[in-house]
């Protein structure tokens, strides 16, 4: 299986559109908002933005192999959809991303490096985080379901990812699989980015995770800024 190519398109599409606010991981990736201190400077978080980064990329190839472009609106197509998505990556990129800086070749190693298993960690946490307000509709689900298309996904692949979006995984399993702070930081800003925290129970759902994987408020503000 290949996991990451899921979680990157989930990261890019902020679990297609409930996070609300699109495509900030890749754009921080691509324009170099990534590395240094912090948070940024952390090669998982690096990695996460490279692959939303890249999710992003291949759907753009796609666009322009069809025919078309990744402004183009397509028939039938809205903002909740996937190509609308897609769409607002693009404007948040500042338009055809020929003419921006490639992302640091260090965030392609770490989204390289990054096993299966973690991505698979940081999909469930994406997941219960959705379950988190009790509002996730069938619309939702199918949506969700839709960026399978997207990351080209087997058939095994669409199996697991079915059976996890209609029986999420308590947190309390997640997070007992968490062993480092690195790890912490990923699971926090993969579950932020999959959400709108401008409701009230996200908005404790954020709260329960800080305490429970112990982020900081620095961390919390950074995660903020590449996931708003």
């Amino acid at each position: 299986m290949s996991l990451k190519r899921i979680l990157g398109v989930m990261l890019a599409s902020r679990m297609a559109g409930r996070g609300r606010r699109r495509g900030s991981l890749g754009s921080a990736a691509l324009l170099g908002g990534l590395g240094g201190r912090g948070m940024r400077g952390k090669a998982g978080v690096a990695a996460l933005g490279y692959m939303a980064y890249q999710a992003y990329r291949d759907h753009q190839s796609r666009q322009r192999a069809s025919g078309s472009t990744a402004h183009a609106p397509r028939t039938g197509s809205s903002s909740s959809g996937l190509g609308g998505i897609f769409d607002q990556i693009a404007g948040a990129l500042g338009g055809e991303t020929q003419s921006q800086e490639a992302p640091d070749p260090r965030h392609q190693q770490a989204a390289e490096a990054m096993s299966d298993d973690r991505a698979l960690l940081l999909i469930r946490g994406m997941i219960a985080a959705a379950h988190a307000d009790g509002t996730l509709s069938m619309d939702e689900r199918h949506r969700i379901t839709g960026q399978l298309d997207e990351a080209e996904a087997s058939a095994d692949e669409r199996r697991l990812m079915n059976t996890e979006i209609e029986n999420p995984k308590p947190l309390d399993t997640l997070l007992a699989q968490i062993d480092d702070h690195d790890t912490a930081i990923e699971f926090y800003l993969a579950s932020r980015a999959a959400v709108d925290s401008e409701t009230e129970a996200n908005r404790a759902y954020l709260t329960l995770l800080r305490n429970r994987l112990a982020i900081t408020e620095d961390e919390a503000r950074e995660a903020e800024e590449l996931a708003p």
